[in-house]
């Protein structure tokens, strides 16, 4: 009886253990409070589904953030939190899950239509986008585009 006890109170450990490593790895994403952040690391995230981001990408991702931020702004400063919430990130579509309240409630419709924009002038790099990079935008703006 007391190793079925010790099993069932490893087990309950191991979910919580769990469950806690996973609220600790999506914080970096729940701190975003800045809805340009929040592109960014959608446009690193459609770069990563290709594989590692290349310089090319990374080019890409800076010169569509310099649009929507000021012109004073410490981009190594901004790309670098970017390239940490992204990593942070369990997978993608949860990382979309967390940013999409924050997008939706900050921008208006024509603002998220340029979100999309923006991820695909980062998919059209290296011979345009693969599917998973096609997924990953379509879902994102389905996602955006629901009403809550």
């Amino acid at each position: 009886m007391e190793q079925l006890d010790r099993f069932l109170g490893d087990r309950r450990n191991a979910k919580l253990r769990a469950r806690g490593e996973a609220s600790f790895r999506g914080a970096p994403l729940r701190a975003i409070r800045d809805p340009a952040d929040a592109a960014g690391v959608l446009m690193l995230l459609v770069a990563l589904a290709r594989g590692t981001p290349t310089p090319e990408q990374e080019a890409a991702i800076e010169a569509e953030m310099r649009k929507v931020t000021a012109p004073d702004d410490d981009y190594a400063t901004r790309m670098a939190y970017i390239r940490h919430a992204a990593a942070q990130a369990s997978d993608a579509n949860t990382a979309v899950d967390h940013l999409a309240p924050l997008l939706r409630e900050k921008l208006d419709p024509s603002e998220r239509d340029d979100r999309e924009r923006m991820l695909e002038a980062v998919a059209v790099i290296h011979g345009g986008p693969i599917d998973a990079q096609e997924k990953f935008i379509a879902r994102t703006v389905r996602v955006l585009a629901e009403q809550h």
